[in-house]
């Protein structure tokens, strides 16, 4: 580090040296059929796998792998369109830089993902998850994802979204993305978890308009007087257990769920309007838009109003501790990952 008097008289400024960036070299990948050249600098700074691959001996008969495109180095199992995406992320254009055009598809983030969990690409990991949760995942693929990259939090709470959903997804279709035996134990797990008696599990039986909450923190009634049905205009008694149901489908419900370092799991119950209707006209009892918190003011979309049922009625942490207890030390291992 050294000083200089700046040339228009001003106080002396701190001048770093630069420190020189050795890109060592290129070298030649084979990937599936097509031939990738890229500096092998980044490559070696980001992973140990290539830090390792680039010093290994040349062959019996001299040649170096990776030297030039007639002797590349092959990557064998690997997809050249998860190859190309990560090249990218290493070697982005001055057109990303300076115009901050850089964009990756959702298959390419997924390939980003793969192939630096397999070369232990800590950063780069770090930031495809990152991506990709800015992006829809639905809970089977959370749970594919999660458990092939190690993702503890899509993992388990794919799981929690999957077994919430109702109705079930067609059979077939589950053991063909996750298998037989995780299936097997997903639907164990809703057995015991959504159709046990009321007191112990997640039964719901006539939702009445008191038990609809605030989505944030105050978790206040959203409606504390009766209202008029939205579609036939008859009264709907608040507290009239009789007035409302819940019709069957993908949406009705979900839940939140919190999982704290100590203690046991908890999560609260939401409901879809658009499924909650009048037992008078079978339509939608309450109209399809934000409504305002009497209590905080803040808007609840109609998608995910909480419900707090009466006591006993909701067994709030019984999926969140069988997953715990059926995949805990599975979840474990892939939080280690990013340790």
């Amino acid at each position: 580090m050294s000083t200089e008097s700046a040339s228009d008289g001003t106080s002396p400024s701190t001048i770093v040296r630069p420190r020189p960036i050795r890109w060592g070299g290129t070298i030649f990948f084979k990937v599936e059929d097509l031939v990738f050249e890229a500096p092998r600098y980044r490559l070696a700074e980001h992973s140990e796998v290539f830090e390792t691959m680039f010093h290994l001996p040349a062959g019996s008969d001299g040649t170096v792998e990776g030297r030039d495109e007639e002797h590349p180095i092959a990557l064998e199992g690997y997809q050249a369109s998860h190859f190309h995406a990560l090249l990218k992320i290493l070697y982005p254009t001055p057109d990303d830089s300076i115009f901050g055009t850089f964009t990756l598809e959702k298959e390419e983030w997924i390939g980003v993902l793969n192939l630096s969990t397999r070369w232990n690409m800590k950063k780069i990991r770090k930031h495809a998850i990152g991506e990709l949760c800015k992006a829809f995942l639905g809970p089977v693929e959370k749970i594919a994802l999660g458990r092939e990259h190690k993702v503890a939090k899509w993992f388990q709470d794919g799981m929690i979204e999957l077994i919430s959903e109702h109705p079930t997804r067609p059979l077939d279709e589950l053991k063909s993305q996750l298998g037989a035996e995780m299936v097997c134990t997903l639907l164990w797990i809703q057995t015991q978890t959504l159709s046990t008696p009321l007191g112990t599990g997640f039964v719901l039986c006539g939702p009445t308009l008191r038990m609809l909450r605030c989505y944030y923190g105050c978790e206040a009634a959203m409606f504390t007087s009766d209202r008029n049905c939205h579609s036939c205009g008859r009264t709907i008694v608040v507290d009239d257990p009789k007035a409302l149901y819940l019709a069957t489908g993908v949406g009705t419900t979900g839940t939140i769920t919190q999982l704290p370092a100590t203690g046991p799991a908890t999560s609260n119950l939401m409901i879809n309007l658009q499924y909650l209707l009048c037992r008078s006209c079978s339509r939608e009892a309450l109209p399809l838009q934000n409504h305002a918190c009497p209590t905080c003011s803040l808007p609840t979309g109609h998608q995910t109003l909480r419900v707090k049922a009466p006591k006993n009625a909701v067994d709030s942490s019984s999926v969140s501790q069988k997953i715990l207890e059926e995949f805990g030390d599975e979840i474990a291992g892939y939080e280690s990952w990013d340790q």
